[in-house]
């Protein structure tokens, strides 16, 4: 079902079969409406406390086929945080893993493992220095939006490298998670931009004011920016006319933070999964010889948008895979961003949304809050 025939639905089911009983309601205010209904349906069907039914996902094949379109998976090298205890056994490390920028739910960890036969290994520690690109998104005049971002290349002209329709506003949330970007930049988390004080966004968030672009080299292993203003940035009128468009704004290159990988020199590697520690009982189990970190099953811990797992003397993870359940994209007519859900929730987002709405604008025709549990499916 397209956003429009979702549109359309709420409309009907809202006036009265088009009626147009309540004819003001704003294509914006509709959208907002079905974004908070899609996310009230992901999570009721994601906790089995939170439907009539009481199973989650994956308890039966209906919450599968619910959820399965934003099922991925997601895999990055660590970042080590030095020895965080000293046990009764060995100094305990955390490897830390920083969550993706569409993450919402944890589904399940695996780790990477490097490890002894039986005794200590030699860690190496690589430190890596990334370079990037800052772009500030904050519209340079009101009523403009990022219409391209271009490079500079090695002839010293720029093309666009952003894989949106012309004319299409850019925006954080459509880069990131759309993954509309190519010439090998990648947004940066905030782990790689703490020198630079962005410690509240944590990894910057498509609601963020900037958007770091880590710099790579493309298939021919050559650099890809050239310099000076690496980044050119196209400014249009909201209203897409042409005439409007301000002079480009450049970006140039910083240098990010230091990020630091702990990796054994050689021993055996493994596949192994990892459990769930909780804070307050995470450094007693290290001291514990039946629950001290073991490269057969890594404990980990969640914190803030990082997954800490403990490691000993004896092994390290340098990597870590995780599968989630990830944010759906913005439901957005203007923007022509349809429902990511698989078909045969559509009609069950619509029912949630006219309820709510109903609820808003006159004499609520349901307690929507009270009734939403026993009347999903």
């Amino acid at each position: 079902m397209t956003v429009n025939e979702m549109h359309i639905a709420v409309n009907q089911g809202v006036q009265k079969i088009a009626s147009f009983q309540v004819d003001n309601l704003l294509p914006q205010e509709i959208d907002h409406e079905l974004n908070l209904a899609m996310m009230r349906f992901i999570k009721q069907r994601f906790s089995p406390t939170s439907n009539r039914i009481g199973k989650g996902f994956e308890q039966s094949q209906k919450r599968i086929d619910d959820l399965r379109t934003l099922l991925v998976e997601h895999s990055n090298s660590t970042d080590s945080q030095g020895v965080v205890y000293t046990s009764n056994y060995s100094d305990v490390y955390v490897d830390r893993y920083t969550l993706p920028l569409d993450y919402l739910f944890l589904i399940s960890v695996r780790t990477l493992v490097q490890y002894g036969c039986g005794g200590a290994v030699a860690i190496v520690s690589e430190e890596t220095v990334t370079k990037a690109i800052k772009i500030d998104l904050t519209p340079p005049a009101p009523g403009y939006v990022l219409t391209a971002i271009s490079r500079r290349n090695s002839v010293g002209t720029y093309e666009i490298i952003t894989n949106l329709p012309l004319g299409q506003e850019i925006t954080p949330d459509l880069l990131i998670n759309n993954n509309n970007y190519n010439f090998g930049i990648l947004p940066a988390t905030s782990a790689e931009v703490v020198n630079y004080g962005i410690t509240t966004q944590d990894p910057i968030q498509a609601d963020s004011n900037h958007l770091y672009l880590i710099k790579y080299a493309d298939y021919t292993g050559d650099p890809i920016w050239y310099g000076p203003n690496y980044v050119s940035l196209t400014w249009m009128p909201s209203n897409g006319n042409m005439a409007g468009q301000l002079p480009p704004v450049f970006s140039n290159e910083i240098e990010v933070a230091a990020k630091t990988t702990r990796k054994s020199d050689g021993s055996k590697q493994m596949t192994s999964l990892a459990s769930f520690g909780q804070h307050d009982d995470i450094l007693y189990m290290m001291d514990d010889p039946f629950n001290k970190a073991w490269y057969k099953e890594p404990t980990y811990t969640i914190e803030g948008n990082y997954i800490d797992v403990y490691t000993d003397n004896e092994f390290v993870v340098p990597k870590v895979t995780i599968k989630y359940i990830r944010k759906p994209l913005e439901i957005s007519i203007t923007k022509g961003i349809g429902c990511e859900l698989a078909v045969h929730t559509h009609h069950e987002i619509i029912e949630m949304t006219i309820k709510s709405i109903l609820e808003g604008i006159q004499d609520p025709r349901y307690q929507t809050q009270s009734m939403e549990t026993l009347e999903s499916e």
